[in-house]
């Protein structure tokens, strides 16, 4: 090679290691980052916690108290009568299960937030003679 030609040679073999090696470095600081933690799941992808809601005649017995979160209530029938579940309160307006025989049970899943929730029976007077249950979330 002549002078000239051996340096613009010499030249762009420089200029082609600097750019490989800047582009080496940026890749191995990028991988070296921190991964970001993955966003937590909305209220209704998070696995909803399980609550047994025994329906006797003419009762309805389940915990006085929840923490917030996504529940599914099984009712599950112990009693004579046909009953059912229905929940109203923040966030829920009366959300029920099918009417349940004897031996059988349903399920009902709900989000609940702070605040106080009403239980009951929705079945005939079933609510009037007792089975009903407040419930305190929060």
């Amino acid at each position: 090679m002549r002078g000239n030609d051996a340096s613009r040679g010499a030249a762009a073999l420089l200029g082609t290691a600097a750019l490989v090696a800047g582009l080496c470095g940026g890749a191995s600081a990028a991988a070296a980052a921190p991964a970001a933690p993955p966003p937590a799941p909305a209220a209704a992808e998070q696995p909803a916690r399980h609550v047994l809601v025994t329906m006797i005649d003419y009762r309805l017995l389940l915990p006085a108290h929840l923490p917030p979160g996504r529940y599914t209530f099984r009712a599950v029938n112990r009693g004579i009568a046909p009953h059912a579940l229905e929940i109203k309160g923040p966030g829920v307006a009366d959300e029920r299960t099918i009417t349940v025989r004897t031996g059988a049970s349903a399920d009902l899943t709900v989000t609940l937030t702070r605040g106080t929730y009403d239980f009951w029976c929705p079945v005939g007077n079933h609510r009037q003679v007792g089975m009903q249950r407040y419930v305190h979330v929060g």
